[in-house]
């Protein structure tokens, strides 16, 4: 299954939050997680701030870019995707599905969990693709 994960759930795991099933996702021969360009700078950008600099060390946001490299597929190039959307930077979010085409998207941002389904791709919650992959929480 191909799976973008959105920045919040990034950061979670940098806050701790889930990391050992983190780990167990990425190695699961039947999972794929795409990143591209612009959600590797959300993730910096959002992990970088103030208000994380107390909680995250810069060693742990490096060991998570490392984790990514390692493990995760890129995708570039995508075209912009025609969406509805209540946040327009997470669009690309969007268009990335569309360009893969991905079977889950994870957030946990009300916007765009909001839509449940763009174009075949199944927006849902971590807790959610937890349970899809019967890993419990």
């Amino acid at each position: 299954m191909k799976v973008i994960l959105d920045t919040n759930i990034w950061i979670s795991f940098l806050l701790g939050k889930r990391l050992a099933i983190l780990k167990t996702v990425f190695e699961r021969d039947d999972v794929e997680v795409y990143v591209s360009e612009e959600l590797l700078n959300e993730i910096k950008d959002v992990a970088f701030r103030p208000k994380f600099s107390k909680i995250i060390s810069t060693e742990a946001i490096l060991d998570l870019l490392l984790l990514i490299d390692a493990t995760c597929k890129r995708i570039e190039g995508y075209k912009d995707a025609e969406a509805a959307i209540r946040d327009n930077k997470d669009l690309y979010l969007l268009s990335m599905a569309e360009a893969i085409p991905a079977d889950y998207l994870v957030s946990g941002d009300k916007d765009l969990l909001v839509l449940k389904n763009h174009l075949g791709t199944q927006i849902i919650t971590f807790s959610e693709f937890i349970n899809i992959l019967n890993l419990g929480s």
